[in-house]
């Protein structure tokens, strides 16, 4: 946990030395800097035998962008985004559902909605079509690289044969999750110019995660999908995804 306050301490200068430089270049025309702020969709995807997906999450992304125009149509698009994003899981899970004067262990199922906030550094190429009229379109690739410094959940658990069931909201699964997440991005928008070097954004993203975010052990499952009292257990894999609308002003 310690590594990662250091990390967003060291990041956030970075943030304002990225910020300095991009008002130092950004009117020249082969740089521009943007703000963009993105309400998203995100979902976690398992990977393991008793580990289900149970629905979306909304959040907001928000960060600085910076276009390096390399060609008249092509250009290397960075920036530097908060992502919140999550999903809603159910996993097996056993837990103490009893009193100090009447113990009691349960094995049952877990839902969990989390809660994940990422730096994330993106690194794409921005194809773009000739201006026309005030728009310019255009289609990206690319990769994005982030770290997690936050990751929360609200759980909800249930047992067959215990009638103690629990919730327990804002639990802290920083230590649970891995610290960093790599992921493919595809996007398309357009630019409409105001004026000289200054254009509105508009584009949706979607960021496919193909790393594993999870970094714990669930019980394997029974036929009906609860925790098992074998005592073997299963390293939880997942990978998370989201779609986002992007807005935003290139200077």
């Amino acid at each position: 946990m310690r590594a990662k306050i250091l990390f967003m301490k060291k990041l956030a200068s970075l943030i304002i030395l990225s910020f300095i430089f991009g008002l130092s270049y950004g009117q020249k025309k082969n740089f521009q800097l943007g703000l963009q702020l993105s309400p998203k969709l995100g979902w976690i995807k398992p990977d393991n035998e008793g580990i289900e997906n149970e629905g979306t999450k909304f959040g907001f992304n928000f960060g600085i962008t910076g276009d390096f125009n390399i060609a008249e149509n092509y250009s290397i698009s960075t920036g530097i985004l908060i992502l919140n994003t999550g999903g809603k899981v159910s996993f097996p899970s056993i837990e103490d559902v009893g009193t100090p004067n009447n113990p009691q262990t349960a094995f049952g199922r877990a839902e969990a909605d989390f809660r994940l906030r990422y730096v994330e550094i993106p690194l794409t190429l921005k194809l773009k079509t000739n201006q026309i009229g005030y728009w310019t379109y255009y289609g990206q690739f690319g990769f994005g690289a982030a770290i997690n410094y936050d990751a929360e959940a609200d759980i909800n658990f249930s047992s067959p044969n215990s009638t103690n069931d629990l919730s327990i909201e804002e639990v802290d699964f920083a230590d649970e999750v891995n610290f960093f997440r790599a992921s493919l991005i595809v996007g398309a928008g357009a630019e409409y110019n105001i004026s000289g070097n200054t254009s509105l954004l508009f584009g949706i993203t979607f960021d496919n995660g193909f790393t594993n975010i999870f970094d714990f052990d669930a019980p394997k499952v029974d036929g009906n999908g609860n925790a098992t009292n074998s005592g073997e257990t299963q390293a939880v894999k997942a990978i998370n995804n989201f779609i986002a609308i992007n807005v935003g002003v290139l200077f």
